[in-house]
């Protein structure tokens, strides 16, 4: 990617218009396969709503009155619904901790799931795909560093009440109206002494031996952190276009990718290599470069 000129005033910026997510047109949800020691019974979907998207654990749907408003129900498998009730009780602590502005706004929760405001651009990932990519970035570089800034600071936020989310990465930031970034999607995080039920993609992933993801360390977050920092930035995946499995040799190896021409490259590097000691650090070293309206610290 070319070197980036930080704008310092976002508004003096004319951005073209963005196209908000749309839900694709899809069949009805299929079954989960037997197993896990939890039959298929029809979704418990709230009434008068339809498919929004499919997520990892579940399906998202969308009120027909209330278009703002999403239910996440889980799929009605044993490991499934343990992950949703984590998510759950991490909702519930966030919530009674006063939230954070980056974080996804829980309406409810109620026997049918757990209900959000509607995110209107929809997953970061899919929001740059759709918006123009890395050959065409849609929004001015002063607003993704204000990404980056944002997004650690509320995984500081999450991690100082004993929660690790586990999977971070550009799928599970959102982008609302307001063009704010939000993390979302804690099926499957750790909580307490609680181990998380997944880790982190290719690419995002700590390269370790251990099962340090599955905690996950701290250093296995702040290295997902990394990698997101680098998705925000570069507006696209870390080794975009490989495959899982030659992306996570080439993390294994050590081989990460250039970012000497990218805006927080040593942040986003420091992040790599284990350098930082917890996410408020990292935010604060995005704040230094912000205020001093550099892009290559």
């Amino acid at each position: 990617m070319a070197s980036e000129t930080l704008v310092s005033d976002p508004a003096a910026v004319s951005p073209p218009p963005l196209r908000p997510y749309e839900a694709p047109p899809r069949g009805p949800v299929r079954p989960p396969p037997k197993g896990d020691g939890v039959p298929w019974v029809i979704m418990n979907h709230p009434p008068n709503v339809k498919i929004f998207f499919r997520s990892g654990f579940g399906v998202v749907y969308q009120s027909r009155e209330h278009p703002e408003r999403l239910c996440k129900v889980p799929l009605p498998l044993k490991s499934y619904l343990a992950m949703h009730e984590t998510e759950r009780r991490i909702f519930t602590r966030l919530g009674e901790h006063g939230g954070h502005p980056n974080l996804v706004r829980v309406t409810g929760m109620d026997d049918h799931g757990i209900w959000m405001e509607r995110a209107l651009y929809g997953c970061l990932r899919v929001f740059y795909d759709q918006n123009g990519g890395p050959s065409a970035v849609p929004v001015p570089l002063a607003t993704r560093l204000q990404w980056c800034e944002d997004v650690a600071r509320v995984l500081s936020f999450v991690h100082s009440h004993g929660v690790r989310h586990a999977d971070l990465s550009g799928r599970n930031l959102l982008v609302d109206a307001d063009m704010r970034i939000l993390l979302c999607d804690f099926s499957g995080s750790a909580i307490d002494d609680q181990k998380a039920a997944i880790s982190a993609e290719a690419g995002y992933r700590y390269p370790s031996e251990t099962d340090e993801d599955r905690f996950p360390s701290m250093r296995s977050e702040l290295h997902a952190l990394g990698s997101t920092l680098y998705e925000i930035v570069a507006a696209q995946e870390v080794h975009a276009g490989q495959a899982k499995e030659v992306v996570e040799q080439l993390i294994k190896d050590g081989k990460y990718p250039d970012v000497a021409d990218l805006a927080l490259s040593t942040v986003i590097q420091k992040c790599w290599r284990g350098e930082y000691t917890s996410a408020d650090e990292v935010a604060n070293a995005i704040a230094e470069c912000r205020e001093a309206g550099a892009t290559r610290v």
